[in-house]
C-alpha cells in the first residue's frame, strides 16, 4: 500500500464493531449461569452429546417450485433434553419455539442419484427468501445436489418471542443456555440425518460456514454416518473463538463482568470434554477451507487442529473471514469435485 494512503480498517474488525453496536441496542443482558456448569462436567460423551434415541415423524410441505427445482419444509420435533435442571425449567417455559426442528430442502430434479448435503449456516445469519432463492438454490444447482439447510436453535422460526435479532440468544454469556444450544444443535443435526437416511439411503455429507463449520467439525467427531464434512472458515476451538472473534465482544464484556475471562471459559470446555473430541470420519473425508487473514477463526488454531487431526485435505485462501464470500463460487466448484470423488466410490 502506498505510504500516503491511510491504513484501512480490517473488514472482520469493522463487522465486529457493527455487530456489537446492533447487539447492544437489541440484546437483553445475559443471566450469570456459571453456577449451573457443573451439570456438564465429567459426563460420558454419549450423555453429553447423545445420539438420537429415535427417528421422529416429520411433516414435509412444498414451499415453492420452479422447472427442475423444488423447495420444501421439513418439520420434526427436537429430541433435546437439557442437563441443567435450572435451565430445563427455562427451556420448557420460555423457549418453546426451539422445541421444533425446521429445515429447508432444495432439490434439483437432476440430483436424484447423487449424495445429499446438510448445510449449517453461520451465527446470527438471517434466513430470508432472498437467501433461499439465491444462495441455497444456487448452491444446489452448482453442486447438482439436494441441499438441506438446518435452522439452528434460536434462529429464524426458532427465535423465542421477544427477541429482535435471529440467533441473538444462541451464543452469549448465559453459558448454560449457550452450551445447551450447542448440544441441541448437534442432536438436531443427527436427528435430521437419521430421518433423511430412513427416507432414502443415499449418503449425506456436511458443509458448514463459520460457526456452522465448527458444528460440522464436531459432528465429524460424533457421528460416523455422515459421508464427509467440509467446514468453511472454521475451527473447533470454541474457547479460542470466544477470545478472538470480533462479533463476540459483547459476550467477552459480560463474562468479564461475571468475573470470567475467555481462558476461564476454555478451562470449563476442557473439563466438559470438548477438547477431547476427535474425528470418527476417515481423514480423507474431512476437507478444510481456510481464510489466511481470518480474525474470527485464528488460522494458527486451524493449523494446529489440522496437524492434530493427521493433516486432512486443506485449502488456504488469501482473504479475511468476511472476504471469503468473494471466493464462494470457486469454493463450490472445489466442493463439487470433492463430492464427485466420494460419489464415485
Amino acid at each position: 500500500m502506498p505510504p500516503w494512503l491511510p491504513d484501512l480498517p480490517h473488514p472482520d474488525e469493522v463487522t465486529g464493531v457493527l455487530a456489537d453496536a446492533v447487539q447492544q441496542l437489541c440484546r437483553r443482558p445475559s443471566l450469570d449461569t456459571r453456577g449451573e456448569l457443573t451439570a456438564y462436567e465429567g459426563l460420558p460423551r454419549d450423555v453429553l452429546f447423545p445420539a438420537p434415541r429415535e427417528v421422529p415423524p416429520a411433516r414435509v410441505r412444498t414451499r415453492w417450485w420452479l422447472p427442475g427445482l423444488v423447495s420444501e419444509d421439513i418439520v420434526l420435533p427436537s429430541l433435546h433434553q437439557p442437563l441443567s435442571p435450572a435451565f430445563r425449567r427455562r427451556y420448557l417455559a420460555d423457549y418453546r419455539e426451539t422445541h421444533t426442528i425446521y429445515a429447508r430442502r432444495i432439490s434439483p430434479a437432476s440430483a436424484r442419484r447423487r449424495p445429499r448435503l446438510l448445510y449449517l449456516h453461520g451465527y446470527m445469519q438471517p434466513e430470508t427468501y432472498l437467501e433461499e432463492v439465491t444462495l441455497l438454490a444456487g448452491m444446489a444447482l452448482r453442486l447438482d445436489m439436494e441441499v438441506i439447510q438446518l435452522q439452528p436453535p434460536y434462529h429464524g422460526r426458532r427465535s423465542p418471542r421477544g427477541t429482535i435479532l435471529g440467533g441473538e440468544l444462541y451464543w452469549t454469556a448465559d453459558l448454560a443456555r449457550s452450551i445447551e444450544a450447542l448440544r441441541q444443535n448437534l442432536l438436531d443435526a443427527r436427528t435430521l440425518l437419521g430421518w433423511l437416511l430412513a427416507q432414502d439411503p443415499r449418503p449425506v455429507g456436511l458443509m458448514g460456514l463459520s460457526l456452522g463449520g465448527s458444528l460440522g467439525l464436531a459432528l465429524a467427531c460424533l457421528d460416523e454416518r455422515f459421508a464427509f464434512s467440509i467446514p468453511l472458515i472454521a475451527h473447533m476451538d470454541l474457547g479460542a473463538l470466544v477470545a478472538d472473534a470480533p462479533v463476540l465482544a459483547g459476550m467477552r464484556r459480560e463474562l468479564g463482568r461475571f468475573g470470567w475471562s475467555p481462558d476461564d471459559f476454555a478451562a470449563f470446555l476442557a473439563r466438559m470434554g470438548w477438547y477431547a473430541l476427535s474425528p470418527v470420519l476417515p481423514r480423507d473425508c474431512i476437507h478444510l477451507f481456510v481464510a489466511a487473514d481470518d480474525r474470527f477463526f485464528d488460522p494458527a488454531v486451524v493449523d494446529a487442529m489440522w496437524r492434530r487431526w493427521g493433516q486432512p485435505p486443506i485449502r488456504w485462501y488469501p482473504c479475511s473471514h468476511m472476504g471469503f464470500l468473494v471466493h464462494l463460487p470457486g469454493v463450490l466448484g472445489a466442493v463439487r469435485d470433492i463430492v464427485d470423488r466420494h460419489h464415485a466410490r
